[in-house]
């Protein structure tokens, strides 16, 4: 691999951390909606699940650098790369680019992504139905969100990153 290629590859998983990072401190006031599992998924869609790996990981742990780490930042991790790759197999279905089905699938992850992020609560002797279901209206606020999101941004964020694969990435 070039070098150009690994500077590229790590600007670009920076610049896509730094707006979920950004977003997620700034709609920190809306409890559960952001646009960090948006951007996942669309950075999986577009450049494939090494890039939406990355940005799962690196929006976590820079974002709770600033919101607070806990136990749960590792819930958050496996929730976003499970959400990364969910969207890297929805990618493989013929709905990839429907605008309608994109964002009931992104409000979809975002009750997976509260799902995986509530069995925190089982390292503190919580019962994992009991912990879920007092977390469920954050979650379907994070999914409502995302289907908001996505019907507003995502397609465009998939466009632009579509050209950035056409012209840079061979295996996109």
């Amino acid at each position: 691999m070039e070098v150009k290629t690994v500077i590229r590859d790590l600007v670009l998983i920076a610049i896509l951390s730094a707006a979920s990072f950004a977003g997620r401190v700034v709609m920190a006031v809306l409890p559960g909606v952001q646009p960090t599992t948006v951007i996942i998924i669309v950075t999986t869609l577009a450049l494939g699940l090494k890039h939406g790996l990355a940005v799962a990981i690196l929006s976590t742990v820079l974002s709770n650098m600033y919101l607070g780490h806990g136990s749960w930042t590792l819930f958050q991790i496996l929730g976003w790369s499970a959400v990364a790759v969910a969207s890297f197999l929805f990618g493989k279905t013929p709905f990839k680019q429907h605008l309608y089905i994109g964002s009931i699938f992104a409000g979809l992850m975002g009750m997976l992504f509260g799902a995986l992020v509530s069995l925190d609560g089982l390292l503190y002797g919580f019962k994992y139905r009991v912990y879920y279901l007092a977390g469920l209206p954050h979650d379907l606020s994070h999914a409502l969100g995302n289907v908001i999101i996505y019907f507003v941004l995502g397609n465009r964020l998939l466009t632009l990153l579509k050209k950035h694969a056409q012209a840079y990435y061979k295996d996109v």
